[in-house]
């Protein structure tokens, strides 16, 4: 009896000591995996960071992550306009697979369409490997499908445990009530500019103050008017009524209207503070964080300590302001200690709107911009960051958005990629165990038409989208109006037969085309590819342009005006 027990009682010592040291295993697994901070700007240009060039852009904590980090010299979006190329990024894969695409080119408020359900998002796949997921900023895949308010859309049902504030849509034009523009007609202008303190007095009060919202800016409008008939010479332009700026502007907390119209000198700081927030929670845990910020998508804004601080102007401000909230999650990180486990990723969507004159942005000098398929438009600053882990350096091979996809995957312990992305993981890049060159090719589409290919130091056009001449639509720098006309990917376009040829490496701004014949060989293996590509593309609907106008999102119906400074009591509130 006495050898069972003694038997006994070593075999449970050992079974206790094999059960602690896998507990310790599993926990070094856990501790292992790196976080993720996937930083995305909105219409920010190649050229747009002192680190990439600007000589008046002022430094900032972008530029610290870029001289500490990796910084990547040919990085390409996916798309050239917000709605696909965020499409690309969440799948890894290009957005015609997804049906992101369509004559529109991008999602509007009142679609029905969205980012379709049975597309695997990375929230969803780092998910399913024990990720603690959160979502703050712009959206832009879609709000309601079936009726108003529902939110069918919405990132909660794309994997996403935590949304903070967000905008749904977008940071439109209509939604700086302080920001002005010529009317082309008027040759002497004088421009009445409405600071947008004054509106957020308005729209920080109580539900009673609220209400006077519309009527405020009525008599806004009434003595504007007035002021122009007394004085004839001079001419008044005033900004967007309330009417036209709820349409398009509203911030939400979790999938709940919080603000409409927008609160501008605010946005940047309630963005912040939901990615701390989420960060502080989810310590313990391997997390990703999905942080999309809305600038430098125009309107412009700024909060106060920013507004008419940089030397390059409103546009500079907003880079500033940007660069600070990418610097307010960093040093979060480091507060924590968990800056030495966590990969931070900061890119842009794609290129600047340069259309809109000196707020639209800098493509440093690359051909095109927002909307094009020239470099300007599709290829964007991008760095990678992670002490201890990640080199500074340069790199120069040509990696894509959709490649952050199978590359997080990696490093969380997944393969990567399942033969279901266009992404590759560039995790050997990331970690220097290669400097190979990642993708052979490169397809981009505008919309449902492939335009042109990267393929190896060529970029190959076979269709061109005309390149508008913005000087004549300045002045002072600021924009007479909206004059893109290449948002379409069929009307003003060129095909081109040989296609178009670059050498990028020398002719990064493609100004110089090569002759075709003697590089045949390369257009046959590019039509090759091209053909081998396109057998994978199956029909599926296009999300885009299925307007619905019982969708119109709406905090209140039907004013739709609201300020819900703490979403919980909104109920209480109405």
């Amino acid at each position: 009896i006495w050898e069972t027990l003694i038997r006994w009682t070593i075999t449970l010592k050992m079974l206790k000591f094999s059960l602690w040291l896998l507990l310790i295993i599993l926990a070094n697994q856990v501790l292992s995996r790196p976080n993720f901070v996937l930083i995305f700007a909105d219409d920010v240009g190649y050229g747009d960071f002192q680190s990439y060039g600007h000589p008046t852009q002022e430094r900032g904590p972008i530029d610290d992550l870029a001289a500490e980090g990796m910084r990547f010299t040919q990085w390409y979006s996916a798309a050239s306009l917000c709605t696909p190329s965020r499409a690309a990024l969440l799948t890894g894969r290009l957005p015609i697979h997804s049906g992101m695409v369509g004559p529109t080119r991008v999602l509007h408020q009142n679609d029905a369409g969205g980012l379709p359900k049975n597309e695997t998002t990375l929230a969803e796949a780092l998910k399913e490997l024990g990720y603690k997921t959160g979502m703050v900023g712009k959206w832009h895949l879609g709000i309601n499908e079936l009726k108003q308010n529902d939110g069918r859309h919405l990132p909660k049902h794309h994997g996403f445990d935590f949304v903070g504030t967000n905008l749904p849509f977008t940071f439109h034009l209509f939604c700086s009530p302080s920001e002005t523009h010529y009317k082309s007609s008027v040759t002497n202008t004088k421009i009445v500019k409405i600071p947008a303190k004054h509106i957020s007095v308005f729209l920080g009060g109580t539900l009673a103050k609220l209400c006077l919202i519309e009527l405020l800016w009525n008599l806004i409008h009434i003595v504007v008017t007035t002021n122009m008939l007394l004085n004839p010479n001079q001419q008044y332009v005033p900004k967007y009524p309330v009417d036209k700026m709820k349409i398009k502007c509203f911030l939400s907390n979790k999938d709940e209207i919080i603000e409409q119209p927008i609160i501008p000198e605010k946005l940047t700081d309630k963005i912040v503070e939901g990615a701390k927030q989420f960060i502080t929670e989810n310590q313990k845990n391997p997390f990703f964080l999905y942080l999309s910020l809305p600038q430098t998508h125009v309107a412009m804004f700024c909060k106060e300590e920013f507004c008419n601080k940089s030397m390059r102007g409103s546009y500079g401000d907003n880079v500033n302001e940007m660069s600070w909230a990418v610097g307010e999650v960093v040093n979060q990180l480091k507060d924590l200690n968990l800056d030495q486990n966590t990969l931070v990723m900061f890119l842009s969507d794609h290129g600047p709107a340069v259309e809109f004159c000196y707020t639209g942005g800098s493509t440093g000098g690359l051909k095109g911009g927002k909307a094009s398929s020239w470099d300007g438009g599709i290829k964007v600053p991008a760095v990678a960051w992670w002490p201890g882990t990640i080199q500074p350096g340069v790199k120069t091979q040509v990696v894509s958005t959709m490649d952050i996809f199978p590359t997080f995957l990696q490093l969380a312990g997944n393969e990567g990629n399942n033969g279901n992305l266009d992404g590759m993981s560039i995790s050997d890049l990331l970690l220097s165990n290669h400097d190979n060159e990642v993708h052979e090719i490169l397809f981009h589409y505008c919309s449902d038409r492939l335009m042109a290919v990267r393929y190896g130091r060529y970029k190959i056009h076979f269709h061109t989208q005309h390149l508008h001449v913005f000087n004549s639509n300045c002045i002072d720098g600021k924009a007479l109006e909206n004059i893109v006309d290449y948002f379409d990917c069929y009307a003003n376009t060129t095909t081109h037969n040989p296609p178009l040829i670059f050498d990028i490496n020398t002719d990064p701004e493609e100004l110089f085309p090569l002759e075709a014949a003697p590089r045949a060989h390369i257009i046959e293996e590019v039509e090759k590819q091209v053909a081998k590509h396109q057998k994978t593309i199956k029909p599926v609907a296009s999300q885009l342009g299925r307007h619905g106008k019982d969708l119109q999102p709406c905090c209140n119906p039907p004013s739709c005006v609201c300020n819900y400074p703490n979403p919980d009591k909104r109920k209480t509130e109405l």
